[in-house]
């Protein structure tokens, strides 16, 4: 994408504070919600790409008063389960068209989505691993929100990055990701190693023990369970009400390894490009978004004799 336009982009998003609430399983109600504006029967549903949707128990559950077989757009915004959490919503601009280790798809820059945590989070994260800095789980190399982009700071759980055609209406996720996760499941593994609950755990950046970061890793597990859920299921949230696009396209993992220049030890898991789109009902296509349908592109794909393969979401 170019600089101006996400510039004019950004200046059209709303400026207050934006919070998204997240519970297991929510991504299912969001992509029902858009599906009932199609299909108004559950029948007409089943026989969709959502229709997989509707075996989730928790779903099943929810639809049984359905006695019209309809599906009410009031009985899914009443869909709720424990343990759920608020976050705060942050967008920013990654990469420049010179950046060639920016990891985009094509020359440009991206849009960056934040999945911050809320304050119940950072005043148990400040009361147990006592920070000597910001970002303690999170790379400055990375997007995460920084203090002073906005008039107060969050701690970033995770972030998606965007590449967005106006024109052409549509949305490539160029990657799903977090640091947060890395590091607090190293810190578990450090605290697994500590003979007793008063064993120091010191580093450049945070000084606690094994019983505080024990108190925290508990706290924080369900987040740890659904990071990836609630990261992708706040992007297309964020797609289809704020930017109004109905085609998503998602990299599968060759494709976006080789796109990005990403190799070795820096490869993302791969359940992030396989298993997670298709838990979202995108499906796996040849067919190249049209974004990247040039001839570089191409021809970089045919050097690494990788098929041009991608996950699509039309809502």
């Amino acid at each position: 994408m170019e600089q101006n336009d996400l510039k004019e982009l950004l200046a059209c998003l709303p400026k207050e504070r934006t919070l998204y609430p997240y519970c297991q399983d929510y991504y299912a109600v969001q992509l029902l919600q858009i599906a009932a504006k199609k299909h108004q029967s559950i029948q007409a549903i089943k026989g969709s790409k959502f229709g997989r949707l509707l075996n989730k128990p928790s779903i099943t559950s929810l639809l049984s008063s359905c006695g019209n077989g309809c599906i009410s757009g009031e009985l899914l915004n009443s869909y709720w389960q424990e343990p759920g959490t608020t976050y705060l919503i942050t967008t920013g601009v990654w990469g420049s068209r010179s950046d060639r280790y920016a990891q985009t798809s094509r020359p440009g820059i991206n849009l960056v989505l934040r999945l911050n945590f809320n304050h119940q989070h950072d005043q148990m994260f400040h009361q147990s691993i006592h920070p000597v800095e910001d970002g303690v789980f999170n790379n400055w190399g990375h997007p995460v929100l920084q203090r002073g982009d906005r008039s107060y700071y969050r701690e970033t759980l995770a972030w998606s990055r965007l590449d967005i055609d106006l024109q052409l209406g549509e949305v490539l996720i160029e990657e799903i990701q977090s640091d947060w996760v890395r590091d607090v499941s190293w810190l578990n593994k450090w605290r697994q190693c500590c003979a007793t609950d008063e064993d120091p755990l010191h580093c450049y950046s945070f000084n606690t023990t094994a019983a505080l970061a024990g108190r925290y890793l508990n706290f924080v597990q369900p987040l740890l369970k659904q990071w990836s859920q609630a990261m992708l299921a706040a992007t297309i949230d964020f797609i289809n009400r704020e930017l109004g696009l109905k085609r998503i396209w998602f990299h599968s993992w060759e494709v976006g390894n080789c796109l990005k220049r990403i190799k070795g030890s820096y490869v993302p898991p791969r359940s992030l490009y396989t298993s997670l789109p298709r838990q979202f009902c995108f499906e796996l296509t040849d067919q190249l978004p049209g974004l990247l349908s040039d001839r570089r592109t191409i021809k970089r794909l045919r050097r690494g004799k990788i098929s041009p393969r991608f996950y699509k979401l039309e809502l």
